[in-house]
């Protein structure tokens, strides 16, 4: 590889007059040169193209495509909230803080399944023709079949582990998590593998689906009297379920009866994605893990009013998972045909048009924290009020290095992601670990905002000096 070349640089080939037709709305909205020497008129008509080219970004198929997938992730966010909104005015802070942890724990397995699954199906499978598609997604389900099985069975033997211990809350709690891990997992997959394929009006459809029912078995344990958080967890299973099976249906033409070599296939995502798997277990490491330490050196009381806090700020989980989920494989696809300039522009704008709403959640949540704690859970949180600057804090720092992580991607360059998050969570367990134990919740946000301020300098440093080198890169499809 010479000198200066990104990761992957060579897995591109040159462009063909068939496939640049489907890109003519990425070229369209790049900057061009002006073909006529610089002056007023040139200049009126230069703002006149900038006004027709942003109008083309906002009503192209790739920006309905990425509003359908804000609907998508708002759909899950939405689902979220109620279910925290339920659970909270239903259930003791104990029982919030068990469904906040076991909530926890689903993401850590998604961590492992972006690395070996989701995050190289989205960008080996997108640029992809049918036919070797089918044969590498095939096999790429196979493997994501035996993850869920074996995940599922190590968290229900820990758990009956846990409880055999005598641990009557965090056992019963993992323990229950095998029903959740198996089929969230399996209906997750299948949603994901609509995006890459730009399937986003079946993507939307499979998460009203499954939402629906989870929220609807929420609502009917709760007219029971019987509503707890273990319920809560397994709500998050049977809606899966149930969307698990027009998943399959909706995706069937993408398996085939010959496959690619199991093994070879695993190597392949291995490969690639042992830096994301490595990076996100990190990063669930360093943000996820602390309501957890929280619960185990506080209290699951302490975890439940966190998760109350995190709660107002719901919607920013929908624009980053809406970012990571909608922008991986597009990126990937961008800078495949575009080369740096593509993927440095589709980045400038996911911040300017995801970065005004969410600049104005966190500003509404710090202004009326006391006044939303009351209106949505009366006053069992409203002690907490203060900590909700530096929960907006928090948030803010993850949502100024999350979209970049998609671009990174894009370039196959996951290795900072993993040192970044690695260089966090020794932080974690030195200073983070002492905020906790010296002011509990709060010291939970400080150490939170710590790591995040950390992640985001070493991912916008590395991506600087991407940037920086590139006049010395040879473009994709060119020699």
């Amino acid at each position: 590889m010479p000198p200066g070349c990104l990761p992957g640089h060579f897995l591109m080939v040159s462009r063909s007059k068939s496939v640049r037709t489907g890109y003519d709305r990425i070229d369209a909205a790049m900057p061009t040169q002006p073909s006529v020497p610089p002056g007023k008129k040139t200049k009126g008509k230069t703002l006149k193209q900038k006004a027709s080219r942003l109008g083309s970004v906002l009503i192209s198929q790739s920006a309905r495509e990425g509003y359908l997938a804000s609907v998508d992730q708002g759909v899950i966010s939405l689902a979220n909230f109620i279910a925290t909104l339920i659970l909270a005015r239903n259930v003791s802070p104990t029982e919030l803080g068990v469904y906040g942890v076991g909530f926890t724990s689903l993401r850590l397995i998604r961590s492992i399944q972006e690395g070996l699954t989701i995050q190289p199906l989205n960008t080996f499978g997108a640029v992809m023709d049918e036919s070797p598609f089918r044969r590498y997604a095939t096999s790429t389900s196979l493997i994501q079949l035996v993850l869920g099985i074996l995940s599922a069975a190590v968290v229900a033997l820990v758990g009956w582990w846990l409880t055999a211990l005598g641990n009557d809350v965090a056992g019963p709690t993992l323990f229950s998590l095998w029903f959740s891990f198996l089929w969230w997992q399996y209906q997750e997959y299948i949603r994901r593998m609509l995006y890459t394929r730009g399937r986003v009006p079946s993507a939307v459809f499979n998460t009203i689906l499954a939402n629906a029912v989870r929220l609807g078995l929420m609502v009917y344990w709760t007219n029971q009297g019987t509503l707890t958080g273990i319920d809560g967890l397994n709500a998050i299973a049977w809606g899966s379920l149930v969307a698990l099976i027009p998943g399959l249906w909706q995706t069937r033409k993408y398996f085939s009866r010959t496959f690619d070599p199991i093994l070879a296939t695993f190597q392949k995502n291995w490969k690639f994605g042992k830096w994301i798997m490595g990076g996100v277990l990190a990063n669930w490491t360093t943000v996820e893990f602390y309501p957890v330490l929280t619960a185990g050196m506080v209290s699951f009381a302490a975890a439940g009013a966190y998760r109350a806090l995190q709660n107002l700020v719901a919607p920013i989980h929908m624009l980053l998972r809406a970012i990571d989920t909608f922008l991986t494989p597009r990126a990937s696809k961008i800078y495949y045909e575009t080369g740096m300039g593509g993927l440095t522009y589709i980045l400038k704008m996911t911040y300017i048009f995801s970065g005004i709403p969410t600049l104005g959640i966190l500003l509404v949540t710090v202004l009326y924290a006391p006044q939303l704690l009351h209106l949505l859970y009366g006053d069992t949180y409203l002690e907490y009020a203060n900590a909700m600057p530096l929960m907006a804090l928090f948030y803010a720092l993850l949502f100024s290095y999350y979209p970049l992580q998609s671009a990174l991607k894009a370039i196959h360059l996951s290795r900072p992601i993993f040192v970044a998050n690695g260089v966090a969570i020794a932080v974690m367990f030195t200073f983070g670990l002492w905020t906790i134990l010296q002011w509990g919740l709060y010291g939970t946000l400080i150490g939170q905002i710590t790591n995040s301020l950390i992640v985001a300098l070493i991912l916008w440093g590395t991506w600087f000096r991407v940037r920086k080198s590139q006049t010395m890169e040879v473009q994709p499809g060119k020699t």
